[in-house]
């Protein structure tokens, strides 16, 4: 009972859930990265490490930044705003440039899909913190 407990704690954690998270998007990333380079064998790979890298680094590294910018700029329509842009726009700057390195020939096949979702997944983090600090009036989590 006592380790299921522990388990359920660390599951409910912030660390834990950002961690989950960044690997998750590390590994359907790749998946879609080698399946888009595919047709290049030797590239597939590179290409698809690339891009799971970089997805497992931006994953943890933006939710931590959206926290930060988003109590930086106190919840604001335009700090909102900001902070999504702003850890988005890093995002794919790192990927487009990781690919460029790594020599992926479908670059904006590869980046396209995985920056849309980056957008929503950047926009309902910090929607949900706007609600976490809304409605509960609790303190938000640091990692």
């Amino acid at each position: 009972m006592r380790n299921l407990a522990a388990l359920k704690q660390l599951l409910l954690s912030p660390r834990a859930r950002v961690m989950m998270s960044a690997l998750l998007s590390a590994i359907t990333w790749f998946c879609w990265a080698y399946w888009v380079n595919i047709e290049d064998s030797n590239q597939a790979l590179t290409s698809g490490l690339s891009q799971g890298v970089v997805n497992l680094f931006t994953t943890a590294i933006g939710s931590a930044a959206l926290e930060y910018l988003f109590r930086s700029f106190g919840g604001t329509g335009k700090g909102k705003l900001i902070s999504i842009l702003s850890v988005s726009s890093f995002s794919l700057a790192l990927m487009i440039f990781s690919h460029i390195l790594a020599g992926t020939p479908n670059i904006f096949l590869t980046v396209l899909p995985v920056y849309c979702v980056v957008l929503v997944y950047c926009s309902a983090y910090v929607l949900g913190l706007d609600k976490l600090k809304k409605h509960h009036d609790a303190p938000l989590f640091s990692l």
